[in-house]
């Protein structure tokens, strides 16, 4: 008989997670893997759940139902120091009258590693941070960038299957945040080490994930590839939340072929046809994104309103139009700051996108 296959082992797995505290519900059914060496970030609004997660995996909250398995090990009620994690703060939280290389070092004496062990690990661990020339020092006299990477080589050098983050370059200015995010992404992948990043930002959590779990009002909402969320939102509020969604609300007007034309105030607009045939009158939400707009007049099989540009932002390489509907609600077109500028403010222009641009959501809007 052939041998049955191995399984993959998930760095992390939970499975219907429910933290209270009181009436208010902090985590309401979670359950997510995490296969080896991913970089996960749970993005979503404050209050969304997604610190208390990460303190749940952490042990540091303990929670009132649902299980965590770390590496295929039960650990739901392990402390932290039992979980083979580390994890690391906005603020660093280093010690201040510690030396870089006595902070670095810390978490192999605390396993009471042999000295010339932690000796050739600090070493090691320093010089692959690029910051052994600092070993002397203590924190006061670094700068925001020097602390960061003390901070990581101190949570990596005891190698832990999961490294924990929340919202650690937050307190960083912005060009700093940026090299900070590149050499990040570079370090996960070249040590393998699962790491699960705690965000707000959208441009962190495109830019470093390879599965973004998007959180609101304590469940998950949405979790895939960048990708996925970017281009194929499959509710109204992840494709609210998502920077450069444009969103419709209407009623299903009727199916033609591999189409719903959902009728809204502005129009009935074509939009394709998902998994599932919704049913005729049933709300009904989609969305297309700001860069699949486009200037024009009306053609056959296109869908496209009127509206009037009111401004113009600039973000980078692209140019943002924002532009206002009849009912004072404002839609977005980006378009490649390189090319000439499409509108003018004050021009009342007609937008539209092609069919299959748009997104048709699973949920109805709330």
């Amino acid at each position: 008989m052939p041998e049955a296959p191995v399984l993959a082992q998930l760095d992390l797995e939970i499975r219907g997670l429910r933290k209270r505290y009181g009436g208010f519900v902090a985590v309401d059914g979670v359950s997510l893997k995490i296969a080896k060496g991913q970089f996960v970030c749970l993005l979503g609004p404050s209050g969304c759940g997604k610190t208390t997660t990460l303190r749940c995996i952490a042990g540091l909250e303990e929670p009132d139902d649902g299980d965590i398995l770390i590496g295929g090990r039960e650990v739901t009620g392990d402390p932290p120091w039992q979980r083979d994690i580390a994890m690391m703060f906005q603020d660093f939280a280093l010690f201040p009258h510690m030396t870089v290389g006595k902070q670095v070092g810390f978490g192999l004496e605390m396993l009471k590693r042999p000295k010339p062990e932690i000796t050739k690990r600090v070493t090691e661990v320093l010089r692959a941070f690029e910051i052994d020339r600092f070993a002397d020092r203590k924190p006061a006299s670094l700068s925001g960038g020097q602390r960061q990477r003390v901070a990581l080589a101190r949570a990596m050098i005891t190698e832990p299957r999961l490294l924990l983050l929340d919202e650690p370059i937050g307190a960083l200015d912005y060009a700093l945040r940026e090299a900070v995010m590149i050499e990040l992404k570079m370090l996960q992948r070249r040590s393998g080490i699962s790491f699960i990043w705690v965000t707000h930002d959208q441009n962190e959590a495109f830019s470093l994930g390879d599965h973004v779990v998007v959180m609101n009002h304590a469940r998950i909402e949405q979790q895939g590839t960048p990708e996925e969320i970017l281009q194929r939102p499959r509710s109204p509020f992840v494709a609210g939340f998502v920077q450069g969604n444009n969103v419709f609300h209407g009623n299903v007007a009727r199916i033609a072929g591999d189409a719903a034309l959902i009728a809204t105030p502005f129009g009935e607009f074509a939009v394709p046809l998902r998994d599932t045939v919704p049913l005729l009158g049933a709300i009904a939400s989609f969305s297309v994104r700001a860069e699949r707009l486009r200037p024009m007049p009306p053609e056959p099989g296109c869908n496209h309103l009127t509206l009037t540009c009111r401004t113009i932002e600039y973000f980078g390489s692209i140019r943002r139009y924002i532009l206002e509907r009849g009912d004072g609600e404002v839609m977005k077109l980006d378009q490649f700051g390189a090319e000439p500028a499409c509108l003018i403010p004050g021009e009342v222009a007609t937008v539209g996108w092609r069919a299959e641009d748009g997104v048709l959501h699973e949920g109805a809007p709330s």
